[in-house]
């Protein structure tokens, strides 16, 4: 009974004693833990089943009427047991509907906050976990609601269930499995997590099964306890992973992940709001891997439409390392511990297998001048077998194509069979397709390449050196199709364009690895006409080539913008072709190779076809050929050499042009900024100007350089053969008026065996002919490419027709030509530096015509000149030997030819009887005849000279010859009184001869003085007949005592007679007309004939003539000048 009674009463107090005496202490207790204030709406308890049921639980925020935290009911189930166990023991825990507002203020104040703060306050305690053991605990239908006020944003957490079966801190229970299970839907997507646990057993082992599905990131990224320059629009997580844990006693923990994971509709900003990343699904599959462990397997990755877009800031920042940059530099600005670092555990990873498709890679760059955007698009990546240790070789495939704005465009790169080796830097690709691909490259005004700057990065963002082992990579088939590039160049002006079309290639076995041979097979198209195929082996490291390299009407008028400026021609057509091998060498394998060890060359052959170059000053052909052909041409380097078995040009036309201010095209060619071009037409000569230097026997020599600087050694050169074929050299000069042209046709030869050695002679041979008519012909043995050059050489070109040359005729001598001909005979031989040059000029029947006015003629007389050096058969032949040093630097040919031809123009008129006399009269001077005082009587030695004159006259039938009469007034006039006295005295014998019956008629003649030639007086008879005549004479003559004239002594009566003999200038002026006469009776005599001779008035003691020596001539004389 007492029992009954004891249990009755147990269970009134139990049933309806207790909860309402606890009810309100325990809303007081917990509104005074929580400050908040809280409502219980009911508490029942069970004494006999020892369990306790809230009811209505409502907290309230701390200020306001909003529910903080609450449930619909809590179930507690107390076990008996708890008593001997130490601590309590529930069998049975249900929490229905519980609910949880939280409420974000500010950054880092919540509604709870004040709680936690004094949670965190508490001192923590260093004794054991208390016993206890808590079962079968259930919530079921909670819910939490987030309300994050700073960006205006709500979250709900609903249909919480968790199930934790177990959970103990006593011995008894360690062994035991708990099977937790934990669901919910947030934010509508739902979550679901299962594991089991021992967390009290020394193995601390936990496995955690997580599920989401559906998870928005959006909604969670502004959480992560980082300011990160990101925004995620959207994205969705599902995962199934498994998480174990373990930690046996003296062992490293592990933490074991496994399972799946997916992200859908993934979209990231960066922090301008600009796009970052977008994946339409990545994939993940994770197989057993121990994280605490560095020990990561991925069984698969998959990534669906994955697109990056990286950008280079103004200031050079990369915006997908800006937030690790951050990162960094924060971790750098926290205080740190230092502590001795603990030996790093390498990180040991492999991937199973990934696969990317549709990937697209976006690149701004704005750290340059100009922006600039490319994209790598249709990504497609397989990836098999790879992983950290290098164990096996991973296997990829790769594909994608690319454009970057109007620089780069590749339609298609692909790469199949590749091989990659993390662990040896190795990669392999089996077989490489780039087909589609176009290429600008643009060189700017200023000479920068404008094509695919490099970002101008800030230091941080700058690679570091990487000391590691370089890449090793082989490409064992590499193949291009389609491909075509354009260069345009505004250095230039006009600006230049040069384009590379239809360009495929082939390479096998290209490998950055040392000594690896290559195999290449590469063909293209230049500028739409020319093709250029190269194929053969080649290495990379050292350099080793050999190419077969052939070209095919190479166009070079597209290349004209680059001289263009600085020539004054145009080229207008030609084409380049070339067919042989190359060879390079460089170095040696492991050594660094230096441009001085390059070795190798060129042998084949090369044609310049169909050129044409104009001359745009004149605009005019300037150059043009058929065909330039080189062949066996042998090129080498190191020792650097040039070999060529043939050079023939054939069908080619040159022009020279005189412009009308008398410049010369070839003088023209290359332009000279600031400097204008050298005048080439004639200057009028100076007459007085010194001749050149002769040698005795008339051989022109050249001034000898006082030193001469020693020739650098040639490269070594070699020329077979060079054959000219049906060349034209046409000449027009615009300077003279007419203007004058020459044509110089039929031009052929060759020159063979030409080389650079010393003692080599080559042979050339030269033909042509000139306005088609007048053949050339030169032939010498030559070495112009030697150090000391040799030259032997015969040239002769006959027959030129001097009519051509009026124009040049009339302007510097004032008459055209009638007719002639030209030829021109040369020798030339340099020896030792040394040259003897013996120079014919032939003018045959030169013939002046009509005179005609020009400001350039010379005054000198020209036809004078021209029928002075005539011979008798209407030749001037001239021979102009020359002789000097090639070191002198002021030694030319031309100079000094041109030289003796004028200075033997200036001689011929200025000095005419001297070249007569120097060849007919034996050198004498044949300019006048002298003559005795007062006599006009040819002596002995004026015949001499007459007779050279004569001959000279007969032998130079156009010359005319003016003879004048020179009186000198003393020594004639007392010559004339003596010839007077002698002319009386050989009268009176005269008539002494009559009356003695001798016929003096018959046998004697007059001299030119009046005297009797063949009249002798004796001395004898002398004084007798002087007395007579002085008896005669009408003039006072002294007497004796009686009157009678008084005889004297013969000189006493010769001094009377003369000083009583009276000669005026008239008999003087007749005396010089006497010789005048004299001269042409004998001219006329020796077959000169007399239209030829004209008489001058004499003239009477005036100056001596210009021919006359420096000390005083003798004026009795008769003077000569040609006409």
């Amino acid at each position: 009974m007492r029992c009954l009674i004891a249990v009755v009463i147990y269970g009134v107090l139990g049933f309806f004693v207790l909860p309402p005496l606890i009810k309100p202490v325990l809303v007081e207790k917990l509104g005074q833990a929580l400050h908040r204030p809280v409502a219980i709406e009911s508490l029942s308890i069970n004494p006999f089943a020892l369990s306790v049921t809230l009811d209505g639980v409502a907290i309230q925020e701390r200020e306001g009427a909003e529910i903080f935290a609450g449930f619909d009911s809590l179930y507690l189930n107390l076990e008996s047991s708890s008593l001997f166990r130490g601590g309590p023991v529930l069998s049975e825990i249900r929490l229905a509907k519980p609910k949880l507002r939280v409420v974000r203020l500010t950054d880092k104040q919540y509604n709870f906050s004040d709680l936690f703060d004094e949670f965190m306050a508490k001192p923590k305690s260093d004794g054991p976990t208390p016993p206890f053991s808590l079962n079968n605990i259930q919530i079921t239908d909670g819910a939490v609601e987030f309300d994050d006020r700073p960006v205006d944003e709500k979250h709900v957490v609903s249909d919480i269930n968790l199930s934790l079966p177990f959970i103990s801190s006593m011995a008894y229970a360690t062994d035991s499995v708990v099977e937790p299970s934990f669901s919910a839907s947030v934010n509508g997507a739902p979550l679901a997590i299962n594991g089991k646990s021992k967390p009290f057993a020394h193995s601390l082992e936990t496995e955690l099964a997580l599920d989401l599905g559906n998870l928005q990131l959006a909604k969670y990224v502004d959480y992560i306890p980082y300011d990160l320059p990101i925004k995620v629009l959207s994205g969705a997580v599902d995962s199934n992973l498994n998480l174990v844990f373990h930690q046996q006693e003296g062992q490293p923990a592990s933490l074991l992940l496994s399972g799946t994971a997916a992200i859908r509709g993934l979209e990231v900003n960066n922090s301008s709001d600009a796009p970052l990343v977008s994946v339409k699904q990545l994939d993940l599959g994770i197989g057993s891997s121990d994280l605490l462990g560095g020990r990561f397997v991925i069984d698969r990755i998959a990534v669906d439409s994955p697109e990056l877009h990286a950008r280079v800031s103004r200031e050079g920042t990369i915006n997908w390392i800006e937030f690790f940059r951050k990162k960094l530099d924060a971790e750098k600005s926290a205080p740190q511990a230092v502590e001795k670092p603990e030996p790093a555990t390498p990180i040991e990873w492999s991937l199973g297998e990934v696969k990317v498709a549709g990937g697209a890679l976006h690149w701004l760059d704005e750290s340059n001048e100009k922006p600039f955007e490319a994209s790598i698009e249709a990504i497609e990546l397989e990836l098999m077998k790879l992983d950290s240790i290098g164990s096996v070789p991973g296997t990829f495939d790769l594909s994608w194509r690319m454009t970057a704005e109007e620089w780069l465009k590749i339609d298609s790169f692909a790469i199949k069979g590749g091989q990659l080796n993390l662990a040896k830097r190795e990669v392999l690709a089996g077989n490489v397709l780039a087909r589609g691909v176009r290429a600008l490259v643009r060189r700017k005004a200023d000479g920068t390449i404008d094509w695919l700057k490099p970002p101008a990065l800030r230091a941080a963002e700058a690679l570091q050196e990487d000391n590691s082992a370089p890449w090793k990579i082989t490409v064992a088939k590499y193949v291009g199709e389609d491909i075509a590039a354009r260069f345009e160049d505004q250095a230039v002006s006009p600006a230049a364009v040069q384009s590379v079309e239809n360009l495929g290639f082939e390479i096998e076995n290209l490998s950055t690895v040392p000594e690896q041979t290559a195999k290449l097979a590469v063909h293209f198209q230049i500028n739409g006409k020319g093709v250029l195929a190269v194929d053969g082996t080649a290495q990379t490291f050292p350099l080793n080539a050999d190419l077969n390299l052939d070209i095919k009407s190479l166009e070079l008028l597209p290349l004209q913008p680059y001289f263009t400026e600085k020539l004054n021609i145009a080229v207008t057509r030609g084409q380049v072709s070339a067919n042989g091998k190359v060879q390079l060498r460089q170095g040696s394998a492991g050594k660094t190779a230096g441009p001085s060890s390059l070795t190798g060359g060129f042998s084949g052959l090369a044609t310049i076809a169909d050129f044409n170059a104009v001359d745009k000053l004149n605009s005019a052909d300037f150059l043009r050929w058929k065909s330039l052909y080189f062949g066996k041409v042998d090129v080498r380097l190191g020792p650097d050499s040039i070999s060529v078995g043939e050079v023939a040009l054939s069908d080619f036309f040159a022009r020279i042009i005189v412009s009308p201010d008398g410049k010369l095209n070839l003088m023209q060619i290359v332009r000279k900024d600031g400097a204008s071009a050298v005048a080439v037409v004639p200057q009028p000569s100076d007459p007085a100007a010194s001749p050149a230097n002769e040698t005795s026997d008339g051989k022109a020599v050249a001034p000898v350089a006082a030193t001469s600087e020693e020739r650098k050694p040639l490269l070594p050169i070699k020329i077979g053969k060079i054959t000219l074929q049906g060349g034209q050299v046409r000449f027009s000069d615009n300077f003279v008026k007419p203007n004058y042209s020459a044509n110089l046709k039929q031009i052929g030869g060759h020159v063979t065996g030409l080389s650079s050695e010393q003692d080599s002679i080559a042979t050339l041979e030269l033909r042509g002919k000139y306005d088609n008519v007048s053949p050339l012909n030169v032939s010498a043995r030559i070495n112009p490419l030697s150090v000391k050059p040799y030259l032997d050489l015969q040239a002769d070109i006959k027959g030129i027709e001097l009519t051509s040359l009026s124009s040049y005729s009339s302007k510097y001598a004032g008459y055209m030509i009638e007719k002639g001909k030209l030829s021109l005979f040369v020798k030339y031989k340099i020896k030792n530096d040394q040259l003897e040059a013996e120079n014919r000029v032939l003018l045959d029947q030169l013939t002046f015509g009509e005179a005609v006015e020009s400001p350039d003629a010379t005054s000198l007389p020209v036809t004078l000149a021209v029928a002075l050096l005539k011979n008798s058969k209407g030749e001037i032949d001239l021979n102009l030997p020359i002789s000097g040093s090639l070191n002198d630097p002021q030694f030319s040919i031309g100079g000094i030819v041109a030289e003796i031809i004028v200075n033997a123009i200036l001689k011929a008129v200025t000095s005419p009887f001297a070249l007569l006399g120097s060849m007919f009269g034996g050198g004498e001077e044949l300019s006048n005849v002298e003559f005795d005082p007062g006599r006009a009587s040819i002596s002995p030695a004026a015949e001499k000279r007459l007779d050279s004159l004569a001959k000279a006259l007969i032998e130079k039938a156009e010359l005319k010859l003016e003879v004048e009469g020179r009186v000198d007034p003393e020594s004639d006039r007392e010559g004339l009184k003596h010839a007077r006295l002698e002319r009386k005295v050989k009268a009176l014998k005269r008539e002494e001869m009559k009356q003695g019956g001798s016929d003096s008629d018959s046998t004697e003649s007059a001299n030119a003085d009046g005297s009797a030639r063949s009249i002798e007086v004796s001395s004898a008879e002398y004084p007798e007949l002087l007395e007579r005549v002085y008896r005669a004479e009408k003039f006072t003559k002294p007497r004796n005592m009686i009157g009678m004239v008084k005889s004297l002594p013969v000189e006493e009566m010769e001094k009377l007679i003369l000083a009583n003999s009276v000669v005026d200038d008239d008999d003087l002026r007749k005396l010089g007309d006497r010789r005048s006469k004299a001269v042409r009776d004998w001219l006329v005599a020796h077959e000169i004939p007399p239209e030829r001779l004209f008489l001058l008035p004499s003239k009477v003691g005036e100056e001596k003539a210009k021919s006359d020596s420096a000390e005083q001539a003798k004026r009795s004389r008769v003077d000569f000048s040609l006409k």
